[in-house]
């Protein structure tokens, strides 16, 4: 019985999460922009 309800308690927490989402992960799979992007590069003298 204990066995159980540790993977019924890790089952609802996983289903949870899921549900929810992660914010931080998210951000990390965004698209990239579209459109004109700033020029960051400095110029380099040979």
């Amino acid at each position: 019985m204990k066995q159980f309800m540790q993977l019924l308690n890790r089952w609802l927490g996983s289903s949870v999460g899921n549900a929810f989402g992660n914010p931080l992960e998210e951000r990390q799979h965004q698209p990239p922009l579209v459109g004109v992007q700033p020029y960051r590069d400095l110029p380099h003298r040979l």
